[in-house]
């Protein structure tokens, strides 16, 4: 009688820790790809300020992204304002739940950042 409940407490807390951690892992990307998302535009808005070569700052934002893993999707520099905008994007890990269709978009995260060149405001 105990062993058939302990068995149940097992497999009802293995079913909720499997939920949890694949429904957590577009979120806990999301917040990790944030920060690379900052970290490129960072990266190329620098890049721009010291050298002014836009094909430089723009293989810069691909290096940076790249050493983090992740796909620059889209880059755009204003010369004249200086402000750089990156979108980023990374698939998150799933055992299951990124094979259902309707969820597949969830698991697809794209983060999208801007940043000023140094100096000015």
């Amino acid at each position: 009688m105990i062993t058939r409940w302990l068995v149940k407490i097992v497999v009802v807390v293995g079913l909720v820790g499997f939920v949890l951690i694949e429904a957590g892992s577009p979120l806990l990307l999301r917040a990790q790809l944030d920060g690379v998302a900052h970290d490129v535009a960072d990266e190329v808005s620098g890049s721009y300020f010291q050298s002014h070569n836009q094909e430089q700052a723009r293989a810069a934002a691909q290096q940076e992204a790249d050493n983090k893993h992740a796909f620059l999707v889209a880059y755009s520099l204003d010369p004249q304002s200086g402000v750089v905008r990156v979108t980023v994007e990374k698939e998150a890990q799933s055992a299951l739940l990124k094979k259902v269709k309707r969820l597949r978009s969830w698991y697809d995260v794209k983060i999208s950042a801007t940043s000023q060149k140094r100096g000015s405001q």
